[in-house]
């Protein structure tokens, strides 16, 4: 008896489905690639420079939409620079939270609508509620 062979209309829909499933595939990877930034790319940076004057390690965060994102933590008594891409942070607005370890209260930031090249020093107080924030360009 001879072997059974597939339709050529089965055989068409196979190779018609595969050919779609990779243009679709190369299509997605494309537009991912295209709008990935350089790891070189410094031109969206700030840099928060943490001034910790508080007996205490804190973890700081980033606030956005009621969730922390961590960016860092600081020594007790000593200080930390973070570099911030502007692009991570919508509308370049950001609003820094202190998170002393050990203790359950910290401190909020001010929102801050940064733009590159600029930096904000935060000088943690040991009373966090004196704790101040300046931009300087």
């Amino acid at each position: 008896m001879p072997a059974r062979r597939p339709s050529l209309v089965r055989t068409g829909r196979r190779i018609l489905g595969v050919v779609l499933a990779v243009a679709a595939l190369s299509s997605a990877t494309s537009c991912a690639f295209r709008h990935q930034h350089s790891v070189d790319d410094e031109t969206d940076v700030v840099t928060l420079n943490v001034i910790n004057h508080n007996p205490l390690d804190v973890v700081i965060y980033n606030v956005r939409g009621g969730y922390r994102e961590r960016i860092g933590d600081v020594t007790a008594a000593s200080r930390g620079a973070f570099r911030l891409h502007l692009r991570r942070y919508p509308g370049n607005e950001v609003q820094f939270y202190a998170d002393p370890i050990g203790r359950s209260q910290g401190v909020t930031s001010d929102v801050l609508h940064l733009f590159p090249g600029q930096s904000a020093d935060w000088t943690l107080e040991t009373d966090l509620a004196r704790s101040s924030i300046a931009i300087r360009n």
